[in-house]
């Protein structure tokens, strides 16, 4: 069966692609937070960010892509990688700049 010939179920797809979202929702809060706790400034914190969040999608890429996220997604790399990238930044600066003030004004 080719490319072209693979049917997918949008329903499923939507369902994957919420997971997705969520999974780099928790990422980028958890990011947010390191970044804080490293008290981490200026491109050194978004260089965190990309390589962290990067790193999470391979991981999901292969435990729940097993491998194939081809079959989950219609394009997984642009749904995986790219899309998620830039969309949970705001989630990633608010968790930095609130846990680097408490940082900051502990110390």
């Amino acid at each position: 069966m080719t490319e072209s010939e693979i049917l997918y179920y949008p329903p499923s797809i939507e369902v994957n692609k919420h997971k997705l979202q969520h999974v780099q929702d928790i990422t980028s809060l958890v990011l947010g937070i390191g970044s804080g706790i490293l008290t981490l400034e200026s491109f050194n914190g978004f260089i965190f960010y990309f390589v962290g969040l990067t790193i999470a999608n391979g991981l999901f890429y292969i435990i729940c892509g097993e491998g194939q996220a081809n079959k989950f997604f219609k394009k997984p790399l642009q749904e995986i990688f790219i899309n998620g990238l830039l969309g949970n930044v705001p989630a990633f600066i608010m968790m930095w700049c609130l846990v680097y003030a408490l940082v900051k004004s502990s110390s």
